[in-house]
């Protein structure tokens, strides 16, 4: 399984955000390079917010299908869209950007996935540490992919 908490797989994810220029072009999609930097930094943080107010009740919250899309299954290009009032962070410039990302990413990975106490998700529902290692970074390949690195 991979998982930001594995340090192989961390740095594997840096050294393709070393390969990332802020000039890069999306393969599929609207956002930009930093747009997407920056988004990535809100999903890692969103590991740290209160849980969000449980909505209706959607598919990916079902355990067998929220686990074959955290764990299994490729992510659709355009298709699985983030909760509008989440993740809105504008992206300021390239280097802090790419920095916060990193410290984002160690600040998620340096807590225990063991512990009880992870928020849920407005997208999944209740995730384990397990699941939020998994699912960030399983987010962060999706869109380091759409921009080719």
């Amino acid at each position: 399984m991979q998982t930001i908490f594995d340090v192989t797989e961390r740095a594997r994810l840096l050294r393709r955000l070393d390969a990332l220029r802020p000039e890069t072009p999306a393969r599929w999609g609207r956002m930009t390079a930093p747009a997407m930097i920056c988004h990535l930094v809100d999903a890692l943080d969103s590991a740290f917010a209160p849980s969000p107010p449980m909505g209706p009740a959607s598919p990916l919250m079902w355990p067998p299908l929220k686990q074959l899309v955290i764990y299994v299954l490729p992510w659709p290009r355009g298709k699985l869209q983030s909760p509008p009032d989440l993740l809105q962070t504008t992206p300021t410039d390239w280097l802090s950007d790419t920095a916060r990302f990193r410290t984002a990413l160690e600040r998620v990975a340096s807590r225990d996935p063991r512990d009880a106490n992870w928020p849920s998700s407005e997208v999944f529902g209740r995730l384990s540490g397990r699941d939020w290692g998994a699912l960030l970074r399983t987010h962060i390949h999706h869109h380091f992919t759409q921009f080719g690195v």
